[in-house]
């Protein structure tokens, strides 16, 4: 038997918020909105997906309960705080829509070691 089978522990997904983040300036002087959709982007981030997690405004607002606008400017608050930055830019090619991707910094992208750039961000 396995040990996770042996003490009752799921072998489901989970999303860690990491304390040098929470402790952070740029993660205290987000809004709860960016926060939210923050999560929701670490949620869609399977480890290997990093530049193509998708999640579009409409989408985002939706999850909140706004409007897109407010899931606009949650996402504007995520890239002014260096949490995350854009992977494809969104568009419509052949009548079919495709959500902006979106490269998650405190993960290794292309081979490349994270950016953490919400840690150089100052009030």
């Amino acid at each position: 038997m396995s040990y996770q089978k042996a003490k009752g522990r799921s072998k489901g997904s989970f999303v860690m918020l990491r304390h040098d983040i929470m402790k952070s300036d740029a993660w205290r002087s987000l809004s709860p909105n960016a926060r939210c959709v923050w999560l929701e982007i670490m949620f869609r981030y399977k480890g290997d997906n990093n530049g193509d997690i998708p999640l579009s405004c409409r989408e985002a607002g939706a999850l909140l309960g706004a409007s897109k606008n407010t899931g606009h400017r949650a996402f504007l608050q995520l890239e002014d705080r260096g949490f995350i930055k854009v992977g494809l830019i969104a568009g419509f090619k052949n009548k079919q829509r495709m959500a902006t991707r979106w490269i998650v910094t405190h993960a290794s992208y292309n081979g490349k070691a994270p950016t953490n750039e919400w840690r150089k961000w100052k009030q």
